[in-house]
């Protein structure tokens, strides 16, 4: 502690780092460092949950990444994100209480090297979400006192709300981001329509100038035929970029996708997760845009679960026909209303608008075991005699 300064007087100090400042990683790891001067920690790095829940991502300066290492950039949330180390009251959690436990030789040897036995947890949290945690490695003893408990625990709530707060200023954008691709979807679509039609009707009159010997006026209409030609293909090349971003999340089929998201899952968050086919699930021909969209919502949904539903299982159903696609989603935890989810939560949002983007649609229910069923439906009729190949592959 700085003498002289009380550990309410330093929470508002941190408290204001953060508002206040415009660099939000800058920000962040000053409001950290005054953390590590305060306790007297040697480190202190900050792992933070990414948006699927199931990685570690470490945020730290410079020095302390070279401390720790590449090995240490991430590291799998099932390792570490589980009792003692994170408890249900977000309370800070010191190393010195469970040496010689199992949890402790449960964690990685070199993990245990820096974090050292008298490292602390500060558990970052907010709006009930575990984001993550600060680790306050000491070179010395130090004890948890009540009042460091206190006083660590406010501080993995300031931090939370900040990062909370840039979170959903993210997941804003993104729902942004996707109804203007939307927008400019339907504009391309009526753009390219247009401009098939004007070549179509600049033909006819080229064959009627043909025929009246007109050589001048066909030289003219060779050139603005050209300049058409010239137009729909960058029109063309405009909407198959956008296209390819989703092949590479899609690489491999749809289905195949699904599955090693699934097993990942349960590997992971040791959390039972199984995959049911029906329909023509041997013949997968899932359209592109419709296979990326579907896969974000499952990657939503699986996070969810995660985060949120206390499940003991969860269950991913595919049914695929000719005409139509359904993905749903199924866990036996807590359930929960959609109508009752405040704004700033923004994934069921993001999933109504991902589905729309291929006329598709995203509901939620409760399921047979009371938990929550995500069930997300398009049609594939619209893409019908669409070359897949030709929007993953082909350069227009």
């Amino acid at each position: 502690m700085v003498r002289g300064r009380s550990y309410l007087a330093e929470l508002v100090r941190i408290n204001d780092t953060l508002i206040w400042s415009h660099d939000r990683t800058d920000s962040y790891l000053e409001a950290v460092e005054i953390v590590r001067e305060i306790t007297g920690a040697h480190l202190a790095p900050t792992y933070l949950l990414d948006q699927h829940g199931d990685l570690l991502v470490l945020t730290a300066d410079d020095a302390e990444r070279a401390e720790l290492g590449d090995a240490f950039a991430t590291m799998p949330a099932h390792e570490h994100v589980r009792a003692p180390w994170i408890n249900s009251e977000e309370w800070p959690v010191s190393a010195a209480d469970h040496q010689g436990t199992q949890a402790w030789e449960d964690l990685p040897e070199g993990f245990r090297r820096w974090f050292g036995p008298w490292g602390v947890v500060v558990s970052i949290h907010a709006d009930g979400r575990h984001l993550g945690a600060v680790l306050l490695c000491f070179d010395h003893p130090y004890r948890l006192t009540a009042r460091r408990a206190e006083f660590l625990a406010a501080v993995g709530r300031i931090l939370g709300s900040a990062l909370y707060r840039w979170q959903v200023g993210g997941r804003e954008r993104e729902l942004g981001a996707l109804e203007e691709r939307r927008r400019l979807g339907d504009e391309l679509h009526v753009d390219l329509s247009q401009q098939v039609a004007t070549i179509g009707l600049h033909v006819g009159a080229m064959r009627l100038d043909a025929v009246e010997g007109d050589l001048t006026r066909l030289s003219d209409d060779i050139e603005r035929l050209d300049e058409l030609a010239t137009g729909l293909k960058r029109s063309l090349r405009h909407q198959m970029l956008g296209l390819r971003a989703d092949a590479s999340l899609v690489e491999g089929g749809f289905l195949e996708q699904v599955r090693t998201h699934v097993e990942t899952f349960r590997r992971q968050f040791d959390i039972d997760a199984v995959l049911e086919c029906t329909g023509d699930c041997e013949d997968d021909v899932t359209p592109l845009p419709v296979a990326a969209q579907l896969l974000r919502v499952l990657q939503e949904a699986l996070a969810n679960v995660q985060l949120h539903a206390c499940a003991d299982s969860v269950t991913v159903r595919v049914r695929l026909t000719s005409t139509h696609i359904r993905l749903e989603v199924e866990d036996d935890g807590n359930g929960f209303d959609p109508t009752s989810v405040p704004d700033s939560r923004l994934g069921v949002a993001i999933m109504r608008e991902r589905m729309q983007q291929v006329d598709g649609s995203v509901t939620f229910s409760r399921g047979s075991a009371g938990g929550t069923r995500v069930i997300a439906d398009a049609p594939l009729r619209w893409l019908a005699g669409s070359p897949r190949l030709l929007a993953v592959g082909a350069e227009a």
